[in-house]
C-alpha cells in the first residue's frame, strides 16, 4: 500500500511539472531510480485509462528508468499503456506513435544464469540500449527487446516481438520481427 501511495504521490508531482508539456489521461506509474533520468519533449500524449484509447488497453502508461538508465522522449510522441523500462537507455524520436499494452526494454530484466538470479545480482543483467527513429508508428501489443534500433518511419505490425537493427522506411512483421516490405 505505501508503494501505491508513493507512485500516486509522483505521479501528482510529475504531472504538475510537466504540466502543458505532457498530457497524462489516466494515472500513469513515472519513477527514475538514484542516478537514472526521464527526460520529456513537448507535446506528449500518455494514454493510461481504459477509456482513453477504446482499442483494448490492459495497463495503466509505466515509465521506469533504474541502475543508471534513461528515458528520452522526443516531441510530439503519443503512447497507450505502454511500458517503457530503462536499465542502459531507451530514445523515441519525434512524431512517433506507440499502440497499447506496448513493452519497451533494453535488458533481459533479470540475469539469465540461475546462481545469479537466486541472489538477484543486478550486474549480472545483460543490457543494451533500444532506439526508435522519427516517424515511427508501432502497433499494439509490441514487445520490442534489448538492442533494437528502428531507423525513422518504421512501422511495426501490432503483436510483433522486435529484435535487431531495422533500416529506415521498415514495415516490421512476426515473431520473431522481420522486414515486410520497405516504404519508399
Amino acid at each position: 500500500m505505501f508503494r501505491t501511495i508513493f507512485l500516486y504521490l509522483f505521479y501528482w508531482k510529475e504531472k504538475l511539472r510537466l504540466y502543458g508539456r505532457v498530457t497524462f489521461n489516466g494515472f500513469t506509474v513515472i519513477y527514475a531510480f538514484k542516478d537514472s533520468h526521464i527526460y520529456w519533449g513537448q507535446n506528449i500524449a500518455v494514454n493510461s485509462h481504459p477509456l482513453s484509447n477504446l482499442v483494448g488497453m490492459h495497463q495503466y502508461a509505466i515509465f521506469v528508468a533504474r541502475d543508471g538508465g534513461v528515458i528520452r522522449l522526443g516531441d510530439n510522441i503519443a503512447l497507450s499503456g505502454a511500458t517503457l523500462y530503462a536499465l542502459e537507455s531507451i530514445e523515441i524520436g519525434d512524431h512517433t506513435q506507440i499502440g497499447a499494452n506496448t513493452i519497451i526494454m533494453d535488458s533481459d530484466f533479470h540475469p539469465l544464469d540461475v546462481a545469479a538470479r537466486r541472489i538477484n545480482d543486478r550486474a549480472s543483467i545483460r543490457k543494451k540500449p533500444v532506439r526508435i527513429g522519427n516517424d515511427c508508428f508501432i502497433g499494439m501489443n509490441v514487445i520490442i527487446c534489448k538492442g533494437t534500433v528502428l531507423g525513422d518511419r518504421c512501422i511495426v505490425g501490432a503483436g510483433s516481438v522486435v529484435n535487431g537493427v531495422f533500416p529506415p522506411d521498415s514495415v516490421i512483421v512476426g515473431n520473431p520481427a522481420c522486414i515486410k516490405k520497405r516504404n519508399s
